[in-house]
């Protein structure tokens, strides 16, 4: 058995607005598995790349030193492994440094800690490790692709509604016409 396909044929009830329409909604859908498809790598790529050179940046200049806790840190209740504590450092001229950081909870006074400082001994972040950029990567990407969704589904619905209500204003004329004449009515 074979199938036969209808002719081509012009559906009366389709106006020239719901075609133009359609076009449109699928040239959106287009355009957005292309930006989805490329958009989100790139801004990825990017973030990762920025990430990566501050990276290379903190690097050179922040250098880690062995410090010694300045206080009795044992002792921290509620199940805290951490405590924020004074800690004293030496730098290479031999001039001493005091600062706050975190400190393991069960550090006695004078126990030592390994601390990040920056080139004017001051106490800073560890550098941005390449794990740190990679997620910093992945989340833009991600966010980048939520956004391009966000946007084609905005669009989307505003150029609905804007044909919504072209087509409404159509029919609100068309009704005008055609009312007094189905309703027996002639207005004069």
């Amino acid at each position: 058995m074979t199938m036969h396909r209808l002719p081509h044929r012009h559906d009366p009830m389709r106006r020239a607005c719901d075609l133009y329409q359609n076009r449109l909604c699928a040239c959106l859908l287009l355009l957005l598995v292309l930006a989805l498809t490329t958009v989100p790598f790139l801004a990825g790529r990017t973030a990762y790349a920025a990430e990566m050179r501050t990276a290379a940046e903190q690097s050179a200049t922040r250098h880690r030193v062995t410090a010694r806790s300045a206080i009795d840190a044992q002792g921290a209740s509620s199940g805290i492994d951490v405590r924020w504590a004074p800690v004293r450092w030496n730098d290479g001229r031999g001039v001493s440094h005091l600062g706050f950081t975190d400190v393991p909870s069960n550090t006695a006074k004078g126990g030592t800690v390994q601390v990040w400082v920056d080139s004017e001994n001051k106490l800073v972040k560890p550098p941005t490790t390449r794990q740190e950029a990679l997620t910093a990567g992945w989340f833009t990407g991600t966010m980048t692709a939520v956004a391009l969704l966000l946007a084609f589904l905005g669009t989307r619905t505003a150029l609905v509604a804007a044909f919504d209500r072209r087509r409404y204003e159509k029919w609100a004329a068309e009704w005008q016409v055609v009312e007094p004449l189905w309703s027996k009515r002639l207005h004069t």
